[in-house]
C-alpha cells in the first residue's frame, strides 16, 4: 500500500516538474475552482437543511397548538 502511494506521489512530481510555471499556474486555478464550488454547495446544502428543519419545527409548532384549542 505504502509502495503505491509512494509511486502515486513521484509521478506526480515528475508531471509537476515537466510543466511550464503557466501550467502550473493554471493547474492551481482549477483546484481553486473545485476548491470554491465544493465549498459553495456545501454551504447551499446546509442552507437547504437549516431552512427545511425550521420550517418542520414551525409547521410541527402550529399543528400541535391547532389541536389544543
Amino acid at each position: 500500500m505504502k509502495k503505491a502511494i509512494l509511486l502515486v506521489a513521484a509521478l506526480s512530481s515528475l508531471v509537476l516538474m515537466g510543466c511550464s510555471a503557466q501550467e502550473k499556474q493554471d493547474i492551481k486555478a482549477g483546484f481553486r475552482d473545485i476548491g470554491h464550488a465544493t465549498r459553495d454547495a456545501s454551504k447551499a446544502t446546509g442552507h437547504f437543511f437549516r431552512d427545511t428543519t425550521k420550517d418542520v419545527i414551525k409547521n410541527a409548532k402550529e399543528t400541535t397548538s391547532s389541536n389544543d384549542s
